[in-house]
Parts: structure tokens; C-alpha cells; sequence
């Protein structure tokens, strides 16, 4: 009774329409660096190289399955067999200029059917990974900002098999509420529904942030192939993230669960973490991408109520450490965590974005304080990389798990760093890089450069020279611990390109003329500012 009193108070301040704003065509955030600015960065080329090391050992071992296994030298399909790591990590070749790599991937992605596959296709990762690889590969060539030497077929093929993508995996919207299901059998055309029990009772269910991260890909394959279905999946879908039903606990901050047959939202598990993240990314992202669109203006509105709901309910500081403020999730009752994963770091940048974007500088200056906090993690454990998830003790000195409450090396900790681990592996995440990227880029302050280098440094140094980039199980131990035998193709798609455009010229990929999907793949700004 406590939540439903909750959501029915929420429910006045949450209507999009109460934010009055006007329309814009365009607004330039890119911090306004000088000429030349980076020119010839030797971090640059290091990071360059890393990537080129790291596909040369994926091409001898892996190649043209999805994802490298460093330790046994081999490869897997765990991302239905067309390539991830070929796909995903395109564009981040040819905003390196690595022609001869770019090469190989494009005969690939020609070669590809990507209407079969002998796996269960998941539907949010073929957005985020192959669909949006196509066609930021497709907009970076055709930019005319990148060295091109490639065959003009290969290079029209790529739009042509994101759309045959989208096309085939499209029965996912065949649900009662458009709601996309998370799951389809290309083999036989069965869609599956996820499932999720939620006291007591069994619904088929739909993920938010898989709900909520297609609008920008889909956005921008309706404008380039004229095909206005894919637009049209989009909008339906998002129509019940930004009119939510219930209402959240907390204005704009969403639950995780929906119920794909009504639309509702099952659970009211908050924040900016895994499961709702990239919903939150992609409603400003989409209002830059065309703020001239009515539909995404609504999507903004949306996310400045999310934005001022953080900063007012779940921007918080640990106890004595007034210098950190994290975003804490919720639990599915919508109360209060003191915790947050390692995906809510992309929260510093995408508030640096929105808050830029629509001249908001107390929104901006909460980005600055997530990403200086996130990158605390970094510079507070031996490897100098940052753990998957952590806790705090809150303004009482309490956790929110009774297990730490009484714990002397949790205690220890959280007094010393402002917090403690609750999943020390890294797994490569980029989501604090990121952030640190956008904060450069936006605000001109080359500590931010320095903070990635540190991070590039860890990557570099820290774990064995002979295993590329395996993941660790712990950032506090000795080399990280145990090696993990797996390499993300996210690894070439978001690691490596955020690192690069940290220490690129600054008219590299500028974020005047591109925004990100959640994977780091730009896409061009529909219009421009001249």
C-alpha cells in the first residue's frame, strides 16, 4: 500500500507535458577547442595499436566467429554466429584509419546472411551491436571525413544488411502492446517471450532498456532507407516507457519489468543500472539526433523529468564522503539500494550531454560529479580498474544489506575509499570511460585526458602481456586475480574508440555532427549545425 500511495503521488509531477520548452533545429555542445588540438597525440597511436594487436590476435584465433577466447586461443558463437567482433568493432577501424582491417571486415559483412543463424537470436543485442554497427559503419564512410578506399558496393551493402536485419528479426513486435519480445527463433520464426515472476504471479515481460534502445537505430534507418515501419516499431514501443503505468515511485525513474501483454510496468527496481540504463541514454540522445521531430521532443521532456528527479532523489553521497555522489538503483518495491552497478557510470555523460544540449548547468554539473566519482573507482584499487558493482553506507551509516552492517572490512573500506565492492571483477565495461570521454569533450579539460590514459595505462600493464585483454575476476588482487577467458567484441566497439577519441583531434567523430548508441557506435545528426 506504501508503493501504490507512492506512485499515485508521482504520477502529477511525472507528465512530460508540465516541461516547457521550446523547439531548436540544433545547439552545438562540443567544448570549442582550438585547431589542431591533439594533433599527433602519441596516446593516440598507442591506443590504435592496442586495437590492431587485439584484431590481429582475433583474426588468427577467432575469426569469423563472434568473440575471441584469449586463453585457449579460440573463438565462440555467443552472439549468433554472423561476426559480433567483426561487426561491433567496424567503426572503430575506420575512425582509425586502419584501411587494410576495414577491408577485411567489409568482405565479411557482405558474405553474411543475416535473415539465418543456427542460435537463438536475441533481439536487444542485434540492435545495439549489428544493427547499429551497419550503419555507423555507413555514416562514418559516407561522411567523407575517413579515408575510403573501399569498394562502393561493400560500402552500400552495409545498409542493405541492416536493413535485411531489421527486417527479419521485425516478428519481434508481433506482441499484443508492440512491446517487443526478447527473443526469435530464426530457423523456424518463433518468437520467445521472456518470462518474469513477480510475487507470485508469472507474466511475459519485456526488459525497459530493451524496449527503450532501438528508437535511435531505428530513427535513423527510416530516414536513410525511407522506410517508415521501422520508426513506427520504435515509437509504439516507447510509447509506454514515457507514459508509465503505474507511476514510478520517483518522477521519470522507471522500474526494469514491463508486462508485454499490457504494457504495465511489473516492477519499480530504479536507477540508471543495468536493465534500464540505456531507455534513460537514448531519450536525449534521440532529441539531438532530430529535435525538430515532435515525438522526440516528448522523449526530452521525459528525460529532464528523469534528470531532476536523480538530482532530487537518488544522487547521494556516502557517509562522510561529501565528495562522492552516486546514483543509487532501487529494488523492485522502489526502495532505496545505496548501490549502483557499473553501467550506471554512462549516467556522468549522458547528464553532460542533456545538460549541454538544453542549457542546463545544474544538470551538466551533476554529470561532472557521477564521472568524477565513477572514476574514484579506477584510481582506488591496485589494478587501477574499476569493479563491477559497489555499495555505500548511507547518511545513518547503514547498508542496505544487513550483511555489511556488521562487517569490520566492509566498514574499513567504505570509510577509507566512500564505498565498498560488492563484484570485484572487471569485464571490460566502458561505461566510466565513456563518461570521462564526454566530460573532455564537453567541458575542454584535459584531466579528463589524463584520467583515460591512467585507465589505458591499467589496461595496458596490469594484466599479462601474453593474454590480450582478458577480463579479471578481481581489480584488488595482484594482476586481477583469475584470468577470464573472454573478450567482448564490445571490447573493439566501446573500449578502444572511447580511449581513441580521447586523444584524437578533436574534430574526430565531434559530437556536433554525431551522437552514440549505447554500444559507442556514432550516428550522423539528421541536421547539423553549420
Amino acid at each position: 500500500m506504501v508503493i501504490v500511495s507512492r506512485a499515485l503521488l508521482a504520477l502529477a509531477a511525472l507528465v512530460p507535458a508540465v516541461v516547457a520548452r521550446p523547439s531548436q533545429t540544433c545547439r552545438k555542445v562540443q567544448h570549442d577547442f582550438p585547431a589542431g588540438t591533439n594533433k599527433n597525440d602519441p596516446r593516440a597511436e598507442a591506443v590504435k595499436q592496442a586495437y590492431v594487436r587485439e584484431w590481429n590476435q582475433y583474426y588468427k584465433y577467432a575469426f569469423p566467429q563472434d568473440d575471441l577466447m584469449p586463453l585457449t586461443h579460440n573463438g565462440t558463437n555467443d552472439l549468433f554466429g554472423w561476426g559480433a567482433s567483426v561487426v561491433d568493432g567496424i567503426d572503430t577501424a575506420i575512425v582509425m584509419g586502419l584501411t587494410d582491417i576495414v577491408e577485411k571486415q567489409l568482405n565479411h559483412i557482405a558474405s553474411v546472411d543475416f535473415t539465418k543463424s543456427a542460435y537463438i537470436v536475441n533481439f536487444f543485442d542485434t540492435n545495439i551491436r549489428y544493427l547499429a554497427g551497419l550503419l555507423s559503419a555507413y555514416d562514418l564512410i559516407k561522411s567523407g571525413k575517413f579515408p575510403n578506399p573501399y569498394d562502393e558496393h561493400l560500402v552500400e551493402a552495409l545498409l542493405s544488411q541492416a536493413k535485411s536485419l531489421a527486417t527479419a528479426i521485425s516478428p519481434v513486435f508481433d506482441t499484443v502492446t508492440g512491446l517487443p519480445a526478447s527473443q526469435m527463433n530464426f530457423t523456424t520464426g518463433e518468437v520467445i517471450q521472456a518470462s518474469s515472476t513477480i510475487n507470485g504471479t508469472t507474466y511475459n515481460s519485456t526488459n525497459t532498456a530493451q524496449a527503450g534502445t532501438m528508437i535511435l537505430e531505428y530513427y535513423r534507418l527510416s530516414d536513410l532507407t525511407g522506410d517508415e515501419s521501422f520508426r513506427e516499431h520504435a515509437k509504439k514501443a516507447e510509447s509506454y516507457l514515457i507514459k508509465p503505468s503505474p507511476a514510478p515511485v520517483y518522477p521519470g525513474l522507471v522500474g526494469t519489468e514491463l508486462d508485454t501483454e499490457t504494457g504495465k510496468f511489473i516492477t519499480f527496481d530504479a536507477g540508471w543500472e543495468a536493465g534500464v540504463d540505456s531507455f534513460i541514454e537514448y531519450l536525449i540522445k534521440t532529441y539531438v539526433y532530430d529535435p525538430s521531430d515532435e515525438y522526440a521532443q516528448q522523449l526530452r521532456d521525459f528525460w529532464v523529468v528523469t534528470a531532476e528527479s536523480s538530482m532530487k532523489n537518488i544522487a547521494l553521497h556516502p557517509y562522510h564522503h561529501p565528495e562522492l555522489t552516486f546514483l543509487s538503483q532501487s529494488d523492485i518495491n522502489g526502495s532505496l539500494m545505496w548501490a549502483m552497478d557499473d553501467y550506471a557510470c554512462f549516467a556522468g555523460g549522458n547528464l553532460l550531454l542533456g545538460g549541454a544540449y538544453l542549457d542546463r548547468p545544474d544538470i551538466t554539473d551533476l554529470g561532472v560529479k557521477v564521472t568524477d566519482s565513477c572514476h574514484r573507482l579506477f584510481n582506488t584499487t591496485t589494478t587501477g580498474l574499476n569493479p563491477s558493482s559497489i555499495a555505500w553506507y548511507n547518511q545513518n551509516n547503514t547498508a542496505y544489506d544487513n550483511q555489511y552492517n556488521k562487517n569490520a572490512t566492509y566498514r574499513a573500506e567504505a570509510a577509507k575509499n566512500g564505498y565498498f565492492i560488492t563484484d570485484p571483477s572487471y569485464r571490460d565495461y566502458p561505461e566510466p570511460i565513456e563518461s570521462i570521454w564526454y566530460a573532455y569533450r564537453i567541458t575542454g579539460d584535459t584531466r579528463w585526458q589524463d584520467y583515460n590514459w591512467e585507465i589505458f595505462q591499467a589496461l595496458d600493464t596490469k594484466r599479462s602481456k601474453s593474454v590480450p585483454y582478458a577480463e579479471i575476476s578481481d581489480v584488488n588482487a595482484p594482476g586481477g586475480g583469475e584470468l577470464i577467458n573472454y573478450v567482448a567484441s564490445f571490447y573493439f566497439a566501446e573500449v578502444l574508440k572511447y580511449l581513441y577519441l580521447s586523444f584524437a583531434e578533436t574534430d574526430v567523430v565531434s559530437l556536433d555532427e554525431f551522437v552514440f548508441n549505447t554500444e559507442c557506435h556514432p550516428m550522423r545528426i539528421k541536421k547539423p549545425c553549420n
